[in-house]
């Protein structure tokens, strides 16, 4: 009896998954950090389990649509898109509610810096056409492959001793299969690795930013995961709620912390034919097996990426611009449409489209590791449950019991209404106003330590003359004191913060200038057009504040080696930067206005690509964006200096249409000096050689705190503190 009562509760596979994951979520914990050289062993088993899967799709798609006649094949394409339409707009309608979730607040931001290249697109035609299989199977391109193994299992149908092929095929898919279950055996040990990795080395910070996205994306994926599609299974066929549930466990979980469907396709095959098998739902002859359904539709739109359209309006809401009603129409079917491509794609693709500002995407990817992960547990949801449905149909098992299906819709519905509700007031407490993008520049402080210094409100030449036989370096030392020009208004290389302190790249630059020649520092402003002159009348010693080079600077006055190179670009609104992506027609185009600022070298660069346009000249950058630019809709500035603007004005955009990068030099201007012109170039050599320039080209320009290599939170390390 007692050795009967142990072999009734040996764990299976699924007990030993689950105890895996909750050690590895353990040992994450604990350990933090310390995890990350597990990674290469996950990547290992998540290989090995990929390994079989495509060619387990190939040859079930060939040899189970070889082996049936043309019109069961027509009656299984029938099925299929009906089944798959209900399906969608089960999704569809998924989207629209949980949208309700979203509290009204007024505005938003979110901090990036904007990107030149735009999101790098797919071949959509290597993709979808098999025109070298071996291609699409070399480079995993599932629909191709799909397409291909649908149309060779189809014209094999219809060949006269096509056995003689199917025999071998079959025995190839048997031993495909087998190969995977002895992989799927040690899942327990690739689980623990993987979820550990992943628990140790996750950054938490970032997901507070996407609290309201994260919990409609998880609430509506746990509705249809456990709710929806097992209770469709139910009402639809003999099958049970809770063995719809606890057959398809394996399968989730797996593809759950994996982070892949793809990887656990036999095994949600398996779970299919065990529940179509357990209750005899599925007839030979119709051809409907889990081997081909599952394959078939694997590469069309499934829940998980439809679900995942919410991003779009909740971005529109964080940007205090929520869809109305009228837009709603528009953005499901281009959303459906985006569906066939990977969200790394459509989801930039749909913000542009939707006028909503691109900058969010940076934070969507921070969190892929979790949405990514929720996503592949629906669709492999979605895949076990169209498979039982579609051979039920196909098989003439399929009824609907219409009471429990409206009952259980009502209880759906009251359900789902009360977890947006919850949401909604969670939101509506919880969410601040702190996260906003102008934070992330405008409250920035210098990197480097700070030299005493005086800011002077109005310019003037410097009192202390020159003595004779004096060079400018004298006079800085024998004074203790340098005098730097400044332009508040040059994002991110000087300006005032919201403390009013002057910061920026080249103001720290300016303090470990003045700190390396022992002296103090007077900022004297400037601004472009009046540069030359001041220089002229010793106003400063030195301009500094991200001055590219022109040709009146240029021979106006000595200029050292470039201290960095910035890229031309565009500033356009958002919503249409897609649309000023193409350079030649945006050229060409009539009635075009640019705004430059006045004297600089946009200003002559802008004269040399758009012939043809008017120029609206501005004193600084800031006009265009708070504008005073006229009816001008576009700046030529650099790259860098643009996205800083747009981290406190989100409505824009950075692109470089020139089909190439045009590289513009940053200079340091000083009056005429040849030992200060010497002592310059070699001081500015010795920065760079030093890292300083690229430590302050990673927090200015590309916004990288110093906290970005703080060590994760860990058992160990801070709560033991058994490690530093």
């Amino acid at each position: 009896m007692a050795e009967e009562t142990r072999a009734h509760f040996k764990p299976g596979l699924t007990t030993w998954i689950l105890i895996s994951l909750f050690l590895g979520i353990g040992c994450g914990l604990f350990f933090g950090e310390l995890c990350a050289p597990l990674k290469p062993f996950g990547d290992v088993f998540i290989g090995l389990l990929q390994m079989t899967v495509l060619p387990y799709i190939t040859l079930s798609l060939i040899f189970n649509l070889g082996r049936i006649s043309f019109k069961q094949t027509r009656s299984m394409a029938l099925t299929v898109i009906m089944l798959l339409l209900v399906l969608w707009c089960i999704g569809l309608f998924f989207v629209c509610i949980m949208s309700l979730s979203f509290p009204f607040w007024q505005k938003g931001a979110f901090f990036s810096t904007s990107i030149v290249e735009g999101p790098k697109s797919e071949s959509l035609y290597d993709l979808f056409i098999p025109a070298n299989p071996f291609f699409s199977l070399a480079n995993n391109a599932v629909p191709a492959v799909v397409l291909f193994s649908i149309g060779l299992g189809i014209a094999l149908s219809g060949i006269p001793k096509r056995e003689r092929l199917l025999e071998p095929i079959a025995v190839a898919v048997n031993a495909l299969m087998r190969l995977n279950r002895i992989v799927v055996h040690f899942s327990p040990f690739g689980i623990f690795v993987i979820v550990t990795h992943a628990v140790g080395t996750l950054p938490f910070e970032k997901f507070g930013l996407l609290q309201a996205y994260l919990l409609t994306f998880s609430a509506a994926t746990i509705l249809l995961t456990v709710g929806i599609l097992p209770m469709l299974i139910s009402v639809c066929t003999p099958v049970r709620y809770w063995d719809a549930i606890k057959v398809s466990q394996t399968a989730v979980i797996a593809s759950f912390v994996l982070g892949s469907t793809f990887a656990v396709l036999p095994l949600i095959v398996e779970a299919a034919r065990e529940i179509l098998d357990r209750y005899h739902l599925e007839e030979e002859d119709t051809g409907g097996t889990p081997d081909v359904l599952i394959p078939l539709i694997f590469p069309f739109p499934d829940l998980g990426r439809i679900v995942g359209l919410v991003f779009i309006p909740f971005s529109a809401w964080f940007y205090g611009m929520s869809l109305t009603p009228e837009q709603y129409p528009q953005f499901l079917t281009l959303g459906m449409a985006g569906s066939f491509a990977k969200p790394a794609v459509s989801i930039p693709w749909l913000l542009d489209l939707m006028h909503i500002p691109h900058d969010i995407f940076q934070l969507y990817l921070a969190v892929g590791v979790y949405t990514t992960r929720l996503g592949d547990v629906l669709r492999s949801v979605y895949l076990f449950s169209f498979a039982i449905l579609a051979a039920a149909s196909l098989s003439g098992t399929l009824k609907i019991q219409w009471k429990r299906l409206i009952s259980y819709s009502l209880l759906s519905l009251c359900v789902t209404g009360v977890v947006i509700a919850s949401i909604h007031g969670v939101l509506n407490y919880t969410f601040k106003d702190d996260y906003q993008s102008k934070a992330m520049i405008a409250d920035r402080q210098l990197l480097f330590p700070a030299v005493p210094a005086t800011i002077l409100k109005e310019s003037v030449p410097n009192p202390h003359k020159i003595q004779p036989n004096e060079t400018r370096i004298d006079r800085i030392r024998r004074r203790g004191i340098i005098r730097l020009g400044f332009d508040a208004k040059r994002l991110p290389f000087s300006y005032y913060n919201d403390q009013g302190e002057l910061v920026g790249l080249d103001i720290d630059m300016a303090h470990r200038l003045a700190q390396d020649l022992g002296v103090s520092i007077e900022f004297v402003p400037f601004t472009p057009q009046t540069l030359i002159e001041q220089l002229n009348q010793d106003h400063f010693d030195l301009a500094m504040s991200g001055l590219e080079g022109t040709i009146e600077r240029a021979t106006a006055f000595p200029v050292a080696d470039s201290y960095m190179d910035v890229t031309l670009a565009l500033v356009v609104p958002d919503y249409r930067k897609v649309e000023f992506l193409d350079f030649d027609k945006l050229r060409h185009s009539s009635d075009l206005k640019i705004a430059v600022v006045n004297n600089s070298f946009y200003d002559e660069k802008a004269h040399e690509f758009f012939p043809n346009a008017t120029f609206i000249q501005i004193d600084s950058e800031e006009d265009f964006f708070t504008n005073k630019a006229g009816d001008a809709r576009k700046l030529v500035t650099s790259a860098e200096t643009g996205a800083a603007w747009t981290l406190l004005y989100p409505r824009f955009s950075v692109i470089n249409p020139f089909k190439k990068n045009i590289r513009v030099p940053m200079y340091y201007l000083g009056a005429h000096d040849v030992e200060f012109e010497e002592f310059m170039e070699v001081w500015l050599e010795l920065k760079k050689k030093e890292g300083v320039f690229a430590s302050l080209y990673n927090y200015w320009i590309l916004g990288k705190d110093e906290a970005d290599v703080t060590p994760r939170w860990s058992i160990i390390r801070n709560v033991l503190h058994w490690i530093d």
